[in-house]
C-alpha cells in the first residue's frame, strides 16, 4: 500500500487556509499513485482548546474531506473537533475510504493532561479498526504513543496503527524512540504523522516517520512541510513467524495483574 504523509504547517485556527493546502495535495498525493494520504492530529485548526469556535467547523471539513476523498479516489485520515452538550469537546481522527465512506472514527483516549487538554476534551472508550488495501489498520493520535497498553490491544487485530499528533519541538527524541518502540514490541508498521511550524507560541518539528515491525525507520521527513511517500508492505505475518514473540503475549495475565493493582489501590 502507497501512503502519502501530510507533514503539514498548521495555520492556526485558520481551516480555510489549512483546506486549500490539503487540496492540492490530495491531488498531488493521488497523481502520484498514493492508496491513501494521512493529515497530522486536529488537521485543519492546530492543536485548539476554542472546542466551540473549531467545532463549528465540522460539516465544512467533513464535506470537503468526502468529496476529495471521492474525486481523488484516494483514502483519507484526517482530524477534526466535534462539541458536545456540555460544552466539552472530543478530539477525532477519521479514515475515508475512497469513495468518500467512512471507514473509521476514533476518539482521542488519552487527552493530553500536561498540557490541560483534558479540561476540554473528554476521553474516547474504545479502539477502532478498519480495512485499507487488504491491510488492517487502527488509530491513536498524538499522547496515546505514551501509553504500550493501547498499542498492544490494536496490535491483536491491526498490522498498521497510525499515530496522527501535534508533538512539541522539545520531546521530537521521544516521538522518535516510541514510534519505534511501539513498532518492535508488537511487530506491526507505526505510521507517525506529525505537524511543522508554530501554533501560538508552541513549536513543531515534524519528523513524520513510518517504523517498520523491526523498529527500522522506513522513511523520516525533516521539519519543514513535505508531502513524503511511502510503501508499506503486507509482510508482518512474516516479522512474526520469524522471531515470534507476539506469540507469546500473555494478555489474560496483564489484565488480572491491572485488576489486583486497582484492588490494591482500592483498599489502601
Amino acid at each position: 500500500m502507497k501512503i502519502a504523509i501530510a507533514q503539514t504547517e498548521i495555520c492556526f485556527e485558520e481551516p480555510e487556509k489549512n483546506l486549500r493546502t490539503a487540496e492540492s495535495w490530495i491531488e498531488q498525493a493521488a497523481q502520484e499513485g498514493a492508496d491513501a494520504i494521512f493529515f497530522p492530529e486536529m488537521s485543519f485548526t492546530g492543536f485548539s482548546m476554542h472546542v466551540e469556535k473549531v467545532a463549528a467547523y465540522v460539516n465544512p471539513i467533513r464535506q470537503t474531506m468526502c468529496r476529495l476523498a471521492a474525486q481523488e479516489h484516494i483514502a483519507i485520515g484526517y482530524g477534526w473537533t466535534s462539541c458536545k452538550s456540555g460544552g466539552k469537546g472530543e478530539n477525532h481522527y477519521t479514515i475515508l475510504g475512497k469513495s468518500g465512506e467512512v471507514l473509521s472514527d476514533y476518539v482521542k483516549i488519552h487527552p493530553f493532561s500536561y498540557g490541560g487538554e483534558e479540561r476540554f476534551y473528554d476521553s474516547g472508550t474504545e479502539i477502532v479498526h478498519t480495512v485499507l488495501e487488504d491491510f488492517p489498520v487502527s488509530t491513536l493520535i498524538c499522547y496515546d504513543l505514551r501509553f504500550p497498553e493501547l498499542f498492544r490491544a490494536a496490535a491483536q487485530t491491526s498490522r498498521l496503527i497510525v499515530v496522527p499528533a501535534n508533538w512539541l519541538h522539545q520531546r521530537t527524541e521521544h516521538w522518535l524512540l516510541l514510534l519505534r518502540a511501539r513498532a518492535i514490541e508488537n511487530q506491526v508498521y507505526v505510521l507517525g504523522v506529525n505537524c511543522v511550524g508554530k501554533q501560538q507560541s508552541y513549536t513543531f518539528d515534524g519528523q513524520s516517520c513510518l517504523a517498520d515491525p523491526e523498529g527500522n525507520l522506513c522513511c523520516v521527513c525533516g521539519d519543514a512541510p513535505e508531502l513524503a511517500f511511502v510503501t508499506v508492505e503486507n509482510d508482518t505475518e512474516q516479522f512474526r513467524r520469524a522471531f515470534p514473540t507476539c506469540r507469546d503475549v500473555k494478555l489474560p495475565f496483564y489484565t488480572e495483574l491491572y485488576q489486583n493493582l486497582v484492588r490494591e489501590e482500592e483498599h489502601q
